[in-house]
């Protein structure tokens, strides 16, 4: 990434340090909460999630754990990318990457303007799941996104083999808007808009 764009187009609600909750909202299943990925203590809950047989086809992040690590402090440092943890009643259930279009390949596809952004979703194991906390996640994270007044659309771009996410995706509000080929998928585009959403 270009040092000047980094510097003039950082992610408008990257946190300064990785303490504090940034965000919280009540659902149905209970607080739901974020806060940014700490990796001296969310690594190992991170190795665990990308090596489970429902994320290592979509991921493709298994394998070790000194790259994943490595992986996850190049998204630290990016000054155009934040990873975040979500929580549900103080414990870890997901973890969502944010980063900015137009620092990002998905530039190529899409007309973005300033803070545009898009993201990945990655949850916890299924068995260990409630029913709908996937969608409470991502509604959430939608909440958090549009609670800054800086913040553009917001695209997701699943695997298009993924049914899950797809559907997570489209029940979540966002709207599809056609398959895109990225360099490691053929990925399904959808977006969301601000003022498509009941704040």
């Amino acid at each position: 990434m270009d040092a000047a764009f980094a510097k003039t187009n950082a992610l408008f609600c990257k946190p300064f340090d990785n303490s504090g909750i940034l965000f919280e909202v009540s659902s149905a299943n209970g607080k739901i909460s974020f806060r940014s990925l700490d990796l001296s203590t969310d690594l190992d809950t991170i190795y665990h999630w990308v090596n489970q047989q429902y994320a290592t086809e979509f991921w493709q992040m298994n394998g070790s754990k000194e790259v994943l690590k490595q992986t996850y402090l190049g998204i630290l440092d990016n000054p155009a990318a934040h990873s975040f943890i979500a929580l549900l009643d103080d414990l870890p259930v997901g973890q969502v990457d944010l980063y900015l279009v137009e620092a990002d390949e998905l530039a190529a596809h899409v007309n973005s303007e300033l803070n545009d952004c898009g993201l990945h979703l990655l949850m916890l194991p299924p068995k260990q799941s409630k029913k709908d906390l996937s969608k409470d996640v991502l509604q959430s994270f939608i909440s958090f996104f549009f609670s800054h007044l800086e913040a553009g659309k917001l695209y997701a771009e699943p695997d298009s083999r993924n049914a899950m996410a797809n559907l997570l995706a489209k029940r979540s509000g966002f709207n599809f808007l056609r398959a895109i080929e990225l360099s490691s998928k053929t990925a399904n585009l959808y977006c969301i808009e601000r003022n498509s959403i009941h704040q």
